[in-house]
């Protein structure tokens, strides 16, 4: 159970059906008309896309692509003088002979002044300064320097976003206090979140590989105007590496990395190639990383002297489960896991102005073991043998068509098409139970999306269409782990055993308007539709009623808008911005059968769109010097008709349901609340020194929401899903071949009382009785109180890191980071695992 496995339970010809389409795309035919290609670059390397290249005496206007990439016209002679502009960069005139001289490389330097530099963001490859949204982007340089494991550690690290775990083997991104399902996750392009993207916490992010990243984008506040459904808290979108064309001949490029860190004796190694020519370009990269049990840190709060401590777990010894003692209390048995990742792209120059990109991704993983499972407790035993996530597996196939041959109707037009595969299986038996629950789960996503883009003058139009389906194929069965293996029924499926299915159209309009040479207005609607489709199987456990045989359905649609205002001056920078967003249900909340802390949810087929309307302003100031750099935000955001659990019933009118001897309270989602939740954020960068930067960044929020308790009237509680304030403070410095930093990373406490609420009993007479476990905040997973006896919420705590990275030659890099250095036991809000403690780490990196 602990191997790696490939896609085998995919559908008959589902493979063939990605795979084929993305080779006989390969097939098409492609030519490049015989004229040079120059390229713009900023002075430390990177492409500048979108930047303007003329020649005023001729009426000639060139933009570059997202390579910086811009084909020179054959009426520009040598003698003629090309001028180079780009936003935050100085503007440089040249003539042809001298750019011919330099190989058609031109390197723009910035302006002494840099509030931002410029950089593309998001599906539609916008640049940041003509977004309305508050961005946020980490290099792959970044990613790389710091040794991060996995793209939620990246996250975690390197950005403004909250990570919860529940196990080593993953990370929940929070952003404005959404997570989970309320948060959209983006690889290049193609949205992740699926049919069964849950509320509570989600590991996903997991599967996105952090060495294969070119760069991570957070885009925060509702996205729905161009992301649809999900994007309430923010989007979260990985950009990975894209094969770059060669100026000469067909050329090969390589590289590999090896790493290893100390806090879960984990070894890692990365290796890519990179080939093509002017006409094509592939890049090929495998990951590997091997992960043993992570060592917490061993310095607890005096007040907490044993919390997390692992002081024993279960083994199984000669066919018997045993509780064995752990001689380690700061090793965490159960978080070990290892995985694989493949990335294959290519890129075509099918014609001058159209470009073709496959993308072929490809993750898989042993058995992830649940941590925050293995520790839980019945009547002070460990409940759980086993509790792992079966193999993580992504598969995804894409292709983009990107045509900037411009007509009537667009200037540039993206059409991209999309297939996944996803394996997520739970693998679950209890304490001396020779049965093993098996939940086994696929879901097949295909997406269609086409953008475009059209420059009337002042006004920039972009449109849009999208179309995606889902299907989930679920089944449940026990296996006597004693005996042959062999399915035994008598264990109901996670979702609808007879097949469930999503599909979802979506349109929108989104019109920028410059009305000043330093504001822009901008605003858009989009309109969506759903529909959902749940067929119960008549072996299930439950006595279905004949239409939830037949198969129940549920359509929605919403319509939403956002509207913003921003000013982008040398020295300052303002954005005002309303923006509305929605998550229409998914599987997961509609039609999900599945037990948790003693309750049983069951289908709900009334559910609505939960609806968000954000207000939120941000402003940004730099000095005359450009040394000295300050922002901040303020949001506000409302949510109502939130889906939540309530006390429901069997369709038979049953409140109770018994599952394997368990007597399980009946409970549904509903749309039945409405919440708020508000913040800040702070930040600055002090260039103390030409080679030495100061940076820091902080992040407040609070959350409440409206509970009815069991006589009628309204509570004012907290929200879940809100995180402590935390923050970073780093000190940076750079040279020639060096980087040194330290940064420090901290969050403060979080008082029991500011925890969400479960149920409430009682009345306004008898004085109501809040229980908080059982919800996403996990509070039964921070530490007891020794006095009261009561969970005492989380404790607030700090770490000191330093990293660095050293380029003996253009060939070679060497990276060394000691975090928690002072080896700190702590975790992070609602966390199930306790973070790394002393963790040493070392890689180095060879590039042919």
């Amino acid at each position: 159970m602990d191997s790696f496995v490939s896609p085998a339970r995919m559908r008959p010809g589902e493979m063939m059906v990605m795979l084929g389409t993305l080779f006989l795309l390969l097939a098409l035919p492609s030519g490049l008309m015989a004229q040079q290609a120059a390229y713009l670059r900023s002075d430390t390397g990177t492409p500048l896309p979108f930047a303007t290249l003329s020649v005023p005496a001729k009426s000639i206007f060139l933009t570059t692509d997202l390579d910086g990439r811009v084909i020179l016209p054959p009426q520009i002679e040598r003698q003629d003088t090309l001028i180079a502009q780009y936003t935050a960069m100085a503007t440089t005139m040249i003539t042809l002979e001298e750019l011919a001289n330099r190989n058609y490389l031109l390197e723009l330097s910035p302006l002494s002044i840099t509030l931002e530099t410029p950089v593309i963001v998001g599906r539609r490859d916008e640049l940041s300064p003509n977004l309305i949204y508050a961005t946020e982007v980490v290099t792959g340089e970044e990613i790389e320097r710091l040794q991060s494991r996995t793209s939620a550690d990246a996250l975690a690290n390197l950005s403004g976003v909250f990570v919860q775990q529940s196990q080593f083997g993953g990370g929940s991104p929070v952003i404005r206090g959404f997570e989970a399902n309320r948060v959209l996750l983006v690889v290049d392009g193609v949205r992740m979140n699926n049919a069964i993207y849950r509320n509570g916490h989600l590991q996903n992010a997991i599967t996105v590989d952090p060495n294969a990243l070119e760069q991570l984008e957070l885009i925060y506040g509702a996205g729905a105007l161009a992301y649809g459904s999900d994007a309430i808290g923010g989007v979260v979108h990985f950009r990975t590496r894209r094969p770059r064309y060669q100026t000469s001949k067909n050329q090969v490029s390589g590289g590999i990395t090896l790493g290893y860190a100390t806090a879960a004796s984990t070894q890692s190694g990365v290796g890519w190639l990179e080939y093509g020519g002017k006409r094509w370009a592939g890049l090929t990269q495998l990951s590997y990383a091997d992960a043993s049990h992570l060592r917490s840190g061993a310095q607890r709060p005096r007040r907490f002297p044993s919390f997390g401590e692992r002081n024993e777990f279960v083994e199984r010894i000669n066919g018997q489960d045993q509780v064995v003692p752990n001689d380690r209390p700061e090793v965490q048995v159960g978080t070990g896991y290892r995985q694989a990742n493949l990335l294959q792209k290519f890129r075509f120059r099918l014609r001058e102005q159209l470009e073709l990109d496959l993308n072929l991704q490809y993750s898989t993983s042993s058995n992830i073991p649940r941590y925050d499972a293995l520790t839980a407790r019945r009547d002070g035993q460990l409940r759980w043998a086993e509790w792992d996530y079966g193999p993580q597996t992504r598969l995804m196939g894409s292709a983009r068509l990107t045509d900037r041959r411009a007509t009537k109707y667009y200037d540039v037009a993206n059409y991209l098409i999309s297939t996944q595969f996803i394996e997520e299986d739970r693998l679950q038996r209890r304490f001396g139970d020779p049965l093993r629950e098996n939940s086994l789960v696929d879901v097949y996503s295909h997406n269609l999306q086409i953008d475009f883009v059209k420059d009337l003058g002042k006004l920039e139009l972009r449109y849009g269409i999208d179309a995606r389906h889902d299907e989930v194929d679920s089944q449940g069965f026990l296996t006597d782990i004693t005996g042959s293996g062999e399915r035994i029924s008598g264990l109901n499926s996670r979702y609808p055993s007879g097949g469930s299915s999503l599909t979802t159209l979506g349109s929108y309009s989104d019109l920028s308007y410059h009305f000043a040479p330093s504001w822009l207005l901008r605003g858009g609607l989009r309109s969506s539709w759903q529909r959902l489709r749940a067929t119960f199987g008549t072996d299930d456990p439950i006595d279905w009623p004949a239409a939830y045989l037949a198969g129940i359905t549920n359509a929605d649609q919403a319509m939403t808008g956002a509207l913003g205002l921003r000013y982008n001056g040398v020295r300052n920078q303002w954005r005002l911005q309303f923006s509305q967003g929605f998550r229409a249900p998914n599987i997961d909340d509609f039609a999900k059968f599945r037990e948790r802390n003693g309750f049983i949810l069951v289908p709900n087929p009334n559910l609505s769109p939960e609806r968000s309307n954000t207000l939120e302003t941000g402003y940004s100031w730099a000095d005359a010097t450009g040394r000295l750099f300050l922002t901040g935000g303020l949001y506000h955001t409302w949510l109502n008709q939130a889906i939540v659990r309530r006390d429901g019933t069997l369709p038979s009118g049953e409140d109770f349901f018994v599952s394997r001897g368990d007597t399980l309270r009946t409970q549904t989602n509903v749309n039945a609340e409405s919440a708020r939740v508000y913040g800040f954020d702070l930040g600055f960068r002090w260039d103390v020194r030409k080679k030495l930067r100061l940076a820091s960044n902080f992040h407040w929020l609070r959350g409440r929401r409206k509970q009815l308790p069991p006589d009628g009237a309204v509570l004012e509680l907290p929200q879940d899903h809100i995180p402590p304030a935390y923050g970073t403070t780093s000190l940076t410095y750079r040279a020639a071949k060096w980087t040194l930093e330290t940064r420090f990373r901290y969050q403060l406490a979080k008082a029991p009382e500011d925890y969400a609420v479960g149920s409430i009993s009682g009345t306004a007479r008898t004085g109501y009785t809040l229980d908080r476990t059982g919800t996403s905040d996990n509070l039964e997973l921070s530490p007891v109180d020794p006095i009261t006896g009561a969970f005492a919420g989380t404790y607030g705590w700090w770490t000191a890191n330093v990293y660095a990275e050293y380029r003996p030659s253009s060939r070679w890099a060497l990276r060394l980071k000691a975090e928690n250095l002072l080896d700190r036991h702590y975790r992070t809000f609602s966390s199930g695992v306790s973070a790394a403690g002393l963790d040493v780490g070392l890689s180095a990196s060879y590039t042919l």
